[in-house]
């Protein structure tokens, strides 16, 4: 549960950055909709870095268009994301940004790989991770310098 969270935050942070712009968003600019949404932001919003401006303004667009179900939701995220210790946060930012800068394809492979482990039975993916956690910081560096060096390759059924 706590990986497709970071997921999720990863891809809206990812979607979000990628509309900023120099030149930031006036608040004359928005639309009402925007701006109701918005409106706690409304005094400071000249002071606002515009990359903040874009992503506070596409969220309002996205949050416009939500049901009340997925407005539950994406406020029961950000509670999650909110309550996490700063250190896990600024991990999950990390990786993030390790995510940012991988190729496409590699992006493709990561998402593919989740999806993968998502659909697995509970017992295997808590089998996965408990041998992880019994793997030397050593072991856990190889095995995730091996994936990130080879290709994925779909397993073979003998």
């Amino acid at each position: 549960m706590k990986a497709k969270i970071i997921l999720i935050i990863a891809m809206v942070m990812f979607a979000s950055l990628a509309a900023a712009d120099d030149e930031g968003v006036a608040w004359d600019e928005l639309s009402e909709e925007q701006q109701r949404v918005l409106s706690s932001f409304s005094e400071n919003w000249d002071r606002l870095a515009a990359e903040r401006q874009a992503r506070l303004s596409m969220g309002a667009d996205r949050w416009s268009d939500m049901t009340a179900e997925q407005r539950d939701a994406a406020q029961g995220r950000f509670r999650q994301w909110r309550d996490l210790p700063p250190d896990r946060r600024d991990q999950i930012r990390r990786r993030y940004e390790q995510f940012r800068s991988m190729s496409p394809a590699d992006q493709k492979r990561v998402q593919d790989n989740f999806r993968r482990y998502q659909r697995m039975p509970r017992e295997r993916r808590q089998k996965l991770r408990n041998r992880f956690r019994d793997m030397s910081p050593e072991q856990r560096k190889r095995l995730r310098d091996r994936a990130t060096d080879r290709p994925h390759r779909p397993p073979t059924r003998d």
